[in-house]
C-alpha cells in the first residue's frame, strides 16, 4: 500500500522532469547528473472512516452485481531530500528553485493524495556527497479505496484513490 503511495509520487515528479528517486531501497544521488531530489516517507497515520471502512455500493453495469466499496485514510508526511552539486551552476540556489518546484508539484500529484502544507529546512553542505542538500516535507492525506463483490471477506488490496481502473 505505502509503496504504491510512494511510487506514484516519484513517478509524478518526473512527468515534472523532475530527478526524482525512491529512498528505499537505497539509492545515492548521481551529483553528475545535476540536481537530484530523495522521496521518502517520514510518518504515516492510519485514520479508520469507522463502520468497517465501508464507504458504499457502486451500481454494477450489464447485469452485474453492485460492487461494495471499502475506503480507509492515511495522514502522511512525505520527506524531499534535495541534493544540488557544489558549484557555480547548481548550489544554494538550485535547492532554492527544486524547493519551489516541488511546491509547484503540489497539485500534480495523483488525485487521491492531497497535500495539506508544506515546510522546507534550512540548506546545508553535505561534504561528504560535495553537494548542499535540503530537506522539504509535505503533509498530506492518502484516501485509498477497495471493491468487493460481495464473496470477499479480507480487504488486503487497497489501492490509491484516482488509480482504480474500472472496465477491465
Amino acid at each position: 500500500m505505502l509503496d504504491g503511495i510512494m511510487d506514484a509520487v516519484v513517478t509524478a515528479l518526473q512527468a515534472e522532469g523532475i530527478n526524482a528517486f525512491r529512498e528505499y531501497p537505497e539509492k545515492r544521488a548521481d551529483m553528475k547528473t545535476g540536481i537530484s531530489v530523495s522521496v521518502g516517507l517520514e510518518s504515516c497515520k492510519f485514520l479508520s472512516p469507522g463502520m468497517g471502512e465501508y464507504l458504499g455500493t457502486r451500481a454494477g453495469t450489464g447485469g452485474s452485481a453492485d460492487i461494495e466499496l471499502f475506503g480507509r485514510r492515511l495522514e502522511l508526511t512525505l520527506r524531499f531530500e534535495i541534493y544540488s552539486p557544489f558549484g557555480a551552476a547548481y548550489g544554494t540556489a538550485g535547492c532554492v528553485q527544486y524547493a519551489d518546484r516541488l511546491r509547484s508539484c503540489i497539485g500534480r500529484l495523483p488525485s487521491g493524495i492531497k497535500a495539506l502544507d508544506m515546510d522546507c529546512g534550512e540548506i546545508c553542505a553535505d561534504d561528504r556527497l560535495s553537494c548542499y542538500r535540503c530537506i522539504c516535507t509535505f503533509r498530506c492525506m492518502a484516501f485509498l479505496v477497495a471493491e468487493s463483490d460481495g464473496t470477499e471477506t479480507e480487504f488486503l488490496d487497497f489501492v490509491l484513490k484516482g488509480t482504480v481502473n474500472i472496465g477491465n
